[in-house]
Formats: C-alpha cells, structure tokens, sequence
C-alpha cells in the first residue's frame, strides 16, 4: 500500500480478461525479505523506488481457483 500526497497508489491489472485495480502486488524470490519483495515489486510495476517504513496488517484469502493468498502491505 502506497499512500502519499493524501492519495493511495493503485494499479490496473487484467484477470481473465476482465480490468480490476489493485494494489501493486507480487511474490517473494527465493532469499527475499519481504521488505526487499515490496520494494522490488512497486518498482517492477511501477517505475517508483521507495523503502517500506511500516507493516500495516496481513491479509489472507482464497482465490476462485483455490489457492490462498497472504498480503503484506508495507509502505506507507
């Protein structure tokens, strides 16, 4: 979660075929802190270089498909 300027950064995504927005989101490369996996994917998604500063809260959910997700939102 990205929030600055009193705006929250979001990002278009198409999921079968359908335009969602989203948070800028991703997965943990193998010896990855989460902290470094934020970082790398704001910028991957983004062009935007930032540092985590604080973890928000988790989130956990199960997609159509069947595989759960965890969500760590950390920039702020």
């Amino acid at each position: 979660m990205v929030h600055a300027e009193g705006k929250f950064l979001v990002v278009e995504e198409t999921i079968n075929g359908k335009a969602l927005w989203n948070q800028p989101a991703g997965h943990l490369e193998a010896d990855e802190t989460l902290v470094e996996a934020a970082a790398r994917e704001l910028w991957e998604e983004t062009g935007i270089s930032a540092q985590p500063q604080h973890f928000i809260r988790m989130h956990q959910w199960i997609a159509p498909d069947k595989t759960p997700f965890f969500a760590f939102p950390l920039c702020h």
